[in-house]
């Protein structure tokens, strides 16, 4: 995969002006819809990636505006027409629709990179205050990209749902404003904060799918160099998918460390209760021994004494059989 990385976000009122586009000119867009993407000669139907249709957008903004009007009663704030309540973000691809049509190995690429970057465009949006509602491919331009449709949550910060109010270039310049700086050094804070939103997603996702953070033009690099960039690219790619295949290899060689220091550890302990049991057991007999000489001499002594009750039985019953002889004796025999 080589080329570089493309990401923009703009927000949007219902209402729209002369240099604004409004929301619902961005949502039919999104779903191309006749009059609204002139710049396509071809349209075909999008694809949806996550969250509703765009064009079931509208009345969830509209829903979260009655709520935040709601909540506004009584404190003299008020959601106007020309408040940004939309946010859209485009992520584009190097690739095009021929590429990834007519090589398996790109499309497989793409659809990496198009999970990756939506997963984290919904977490980053989700940090600025923001929900994402709907995600939009096309594969009808020059090049493959997605649509981040987003709208504001309403929270005691941004009680307006001002998507302005959760976008990073805004944000950074309405400080510089607050501050007492001009118009251009506002500008230079918007760009710099912009700057630092695409960096984010460079990070966190282009640069380990191929892509460079800028191409050729802003570059103001020649076509070697442009190449020799895009070679660095796609060789930090390889070095980062080695590095992770390093790291989960080196995690699953501590976790098999682990487990055998674990196994050492239970080992030792088995090791230990049987040397215990040995030593009960040991002691065991040794009761068992004394308890068999204990009985033993108990036993001799019970024979003894059982004799000698029988013996004396005995002699009780010869004398007294010697007197019933006497007494049973005929009389004439008797000898005075």
């Amino acid at each position: 995969m080589s080329g570089y990385q493309f990401c923009h976000v703009s927000t949007f009122s219902k209402k729209g002006n002369s240099s604004n586009r409004s929301a619902s000119d961005i949502l039919m867009e999104s779903t191309r819809e006749p009059g609204h993407c002139d710049h396509v000669p071809n349209p075909l139907p999008e694809t949806l990636l996550y969250g509703c249709s765009p064009m079931d957008v509208l009345p969830r903004i509209d829903a979260r505006i009655q709520e935040a009007k709601a909540a506004l009663k009584g404190t003299g704030k008020r959601i106007q027409n020309n408040t940004h309540v939309l946010e859209g973000a485009v992520f584009s691809h190097p690739f095009t629709p021929t590429d990834i049509f007519e090589d398996p190995a790109k499309k497989a690429q793409y659809v990496a990179w198009v999970k990756a970057q939506a997963n984290f465009a919904i977490k980053e949006a989700k940090a600025r205050g923001m929900e994402v509602v709907s995600i939009v491919e096309h594969r009808d331009e020059s090049h493959l990209h997605f649509h981040v449709l987003s709208i504001p949550v309403l929270t005691a910060e941004n009680p307006r749902l001002d998507a302005k109010a959760c976008h990073l270039g805004h944000i950074a310049k309405n400080l510089a404003k607050d501050s007492g700086m001009g118009a251009k050094d506002q500008i230079k804070a918007y760009r710099k904060a912009m700057s630092g939103w695409q960096d984010s997603h460079y990070e966190a996702v282009g640069k380990h799918y191929g892509l460079t953070r800028i191409g050729p033009k802003r570059a103001r690099l020649s076509r070697k160099e442009w190449h020799e960039s895009k070679d660095a690219a796609l060789q930090l790619k390889e070095q980062l998918k080695y590095k992770s295949e390093l790291d989960l290899k080196v995690g699953n060689l501590q976790k098999t460390i682990g487990n055998v220091e674990l196994i050492v550890d239970e080992n030792t302990s088995l090791k230990k209760k049987c040397g215990d049991l040995t030593l009960e057991v040991k002691a065991l007999r040794s009761d068992i021994s004394d308890l068999k000489l204990e009985s033993g001499a108990k036993y001799d002594d019970l024979v003894v004494r059982a004799n000698t009750a029988i013996d004396e039985v005995n002699t009780r019953v010869n004398t007294i059989q010697s007197k019933l002889d006497e007494y049973e004796r005929p009389a004439s025999s008797y000898t005075p």
